[in-house]
């Protein structure tokens, strides 16, 4: 069996893409279709598909304030909300409804009588907020801690040492099964190191482009500049 991932159709171990934007990929053994996020988590393949968006604006960079804006409003979301739920007294039928904790909802409907109510109604955004940057620096540290003492496989117990190198999974150094981060830790921050990662080696790219170009052309070098601003303005917008 090679390095990668347990297929769920037969077990064997069968290579995870590297690039995780793609939908789903097929196992090297029986040939089974596998769905890319059930592996790497939703988060890391939202993580992929901006780094994808990076780099096209880095190729191509925008030519002026209106064109950024635009590149900047067309990038895709990075996707790292919280799955989690608060079970409360529905304000219309009283039954007991679950209220989304992801700060990115914003309406919800109630289980019982369909009615569709403002989250702010039940819990107010401050309080989401405040839960979800927890939930995100519990999730930071507990992958800092994993980097630092290792991961156990869970095939044939041998203990192995990470590199913290943004990748959703490591071969276990003994059998080579795949140790996938996100089955240790929150997936979303694992999707953030990774997109922390991606953006950074554009970024050191991008101002080796930009070193090259000034030797050859000063013109040259302004657009690859603009296109390390433009990768900035990206990495504010991941905020907003």
């Amino acid at each position: 069996m090679g390095q990668g991932v347990t297929c769920a159709a037969c077990g064997a171990s069968t290579p995870l893409p590297g690039d995780l934007t793609v939908a789903s990929f097929a196992c090297a053994y029986c040939k089974a279709t596998l769905q890319i996020a059930m592996y790497a988590g939703a988060s890391a393949v939202s993580a992929d598909a901006l780094l994808g968006h990076i780099e096209g604006v880095m190729a191509a960079p925008p030519g002026g304030g209106e064109a950024l804006r635009a590149a900047i409003a067309a990038s895709p979301r990075f996707h790292q909300g919280d799955d989690g739920q608060r079970l409360m007294p529905c304000k219309g039928c009283n039954a007991e409804t679950a209220v989304p904790l992801d700060v990115t909802v914003s309406r919800f409907a109630c289980a019982r009588c369909a009615r569709v109510w403002p989250v702010a109604a039940y819990i107010s955004d401050a309080e989401r907020l405040a839960l979800d940057m927890a939930r995100q620096q519990a999730g930071n540290e507990a992958l800092a801690r994993l980097y630092a003492e290792g991961l156990t496989c869970h095939r044939c117990g041998g203990h192995n040492t990470l590199v913290d190198d943004g990748a959703v999974q490591h071969p276990c150094r003994y059998c080579g099964a795949a140790l996938l981060l996100a089955e240790a830790v929150d997936a979303s921050a694992v999707a953030r190191r990774r997109l922390k990662h991606g953006v950074f080696a554009q970024i050191d790219q991008a101002r080796a482009q930009q070193a090259e170009a000034e030797r050859r052309n000063t013109r040259l070098a302004l657009g690859v500049a603009g296109a390390v601003i433009a990768v900035l303005g990206l990495v504010f917008a991941l905020t907003r």
